[in-house]
Formats: C-alpha cells, structure tokens, sequence
C-alpha cells in the first residue's frame, strides 16, 4: 500500500476493514491462495482470515476448493455499485472501443482511488501489440500516469501536494518524474490544458495521452487514455492524430455522467 497509516477513529470497525483486506489480499493473484498466503497478504493472523473467508463463502463472495480459496464473481457487484453510481455501468465501453477502432491504438478509460488510478474501461489496439496492458481492474501509482496527472488535476495545489507527499514515488525508468515540486508543476499545467502526455515514464518507448473527462456539475470524474509506441510514433505526432478524437469523445462521456 503505497498510502500511510492513518489513525482509526472511535467509530471505526476493526472486523470490517480486516474482511476487506482479506478480499484485496487476492489481488494480482491468478491461482487460488491458501489461508497462510491470505492472512500475509491481508496483515492479519490465521484465525481472522479464516472467519472473514468463511463469512465471504456464506455471502457467495469466495470459494474454497481443496484448502485453497478464490473469490466469487458476486464480488464484482462491489465494484458496479459505485460504477453505477457514478453512471459508468456498461456505458464506457463502446466509447473505447471506437476510439480505439478510429486511432488504431489501445483507450481506456480510468478512475482515481486514493493514490492510484484504477482502469475501469480498455480497448486494446486493433493493429498493434501493446506490452503494457490497461485491463479493467489495472492499479497504478497515479504520479506516473497520464491518468493519474489528469485526475489529480481536478485537486487544489495543497492537496496534490499533500497526495504526492505520501506516494513511493519510484523512477521506473531514466526519464520518470520523481520531484514532487516538478510533478505538482506538471499537474499544474495539465489543470490549465485539459490533458497530458508521457514518453518512456513509466515504460521505456511507451507514449501516453490523457484527457479529463468532466461529468455535468464540471467536476474531474474519470480520464480518457490512449497508448502508443515510440517505435512508430512520437508524442507530437499522436497528440496531432488523437487528441480531437480523445476532447470530442470526453466530452460525450462527461454528457451522461451524473
């Protein structure tokens, strides 16, 4: 977790944010974890994780199978209740994928969570293979993302400084912004320009673009991305080629979100 320790409140249930780390706790994994691999993950001892698995397989929201557990498909209706609320329940996709079909390289759509972006949206390229894959559910440190500069774009300039301030903020490459007085400039001139874009930041030869997408009270809600490849085209180039396609598309987003 990249965010601190907060102190917890008096009205804070203890037992409910552990049955909610034990879910995170699969994240990343693609095979079913034992209870041990669980209650690591989570931060929580044996005896815990197993009575929150347990209440989650009574839900419908985890399986056991052979001393190993994996969650259900009921947990996604977790995740659709705050899309729906925020309308984005099945309505982005198309959006996506015309984007995609009319540049001919990779669109998502992406949300903020704390101090990453979270996709809830791809449509990958119809021509090209991309190596780094946006898929629906894809975690970032957004500092490092085109999303993630955009969307803390719609902060006031204390508090992008203070969500930069607890971010691992790791180079990934040679040309990754760390600084946080350059990032929080960056985000400053991202606010004032509606997009960003980023070459090789995050993955060497990986271009990105990044426009807000503003629901109907104006508010940032979401970002639209496309990703390219320095080995066939350049950022100034994709700018010219995707960024009216990307501000008309946002903008008829932003039209049927509440």
């Amino acid at each position: 977790m990249q965010d601190r320790e907060r102190p917890r409140s008096q009205i804070f249930v203890t037992a409910f944010a552990r049955g909610l780390a034990v879910i995170q706790a699969f994240e990343g994994s693609r095979q079913p974890l034992s209870l041990a691999e669980i209650a690591a993950r989570a931060g929580v001892d044996r005896a815990v994780a197993r009575r929150s698995l347990l209440t989650l397989i009574e839900l419908g929201f985890a399986v056991m199978e052979r001393k190993h557990y994996r969650l259900a498909p009921a947990v996604l209706r977790l995740g659709y209740s705050y899309l729906s609320q925020c309308g984005m329940d099945g309505v982005l996709q198309p959006f996506v994928e015309r984007v995609a079909r009319q540049i001919g390289e990779s669109c998502s759509v992406t949300i903020l969570d704390g101090l990453e972006t979270v996709s809830v949206a791809h449509a990958p390229s119809p021509i090209h293979k991309m190596g780094f894959l946006s898929t629906p559910g894809t975690r970032m440190p957004a500092y490092v993302m085109t999303s993630g500069r955009v969307l803390l774009a719609g902060r006031s300039d204390p508090e992008v400084r203070e969500a930069l301030g607890r971010m691992d903020r790791k180079a990934y490459t040679a040309k990754t912004v760390t600084d946080l007085a350059r990032l929080a400039a960056i985000i400053r001139e991202t606010r004032q320009a509606g997009f960003t874009s980023i070459d090789s930041e995050l993955e060497e030869g990986l271009l990105s673009i990044a426009v807000a997408i503003r629901n109907r009270r104006g508010d940032i809600a979401a970002s639209l991305n496309v990703s390219s490849s320095a080995t066939r085209t350049s950022i100034a180039a994709l700018s010219d080629t995707a960024l009216p396609i990307m501000r008309e598309t946002a903008a008829e987003i932003g039209k049927i979100l509440p």
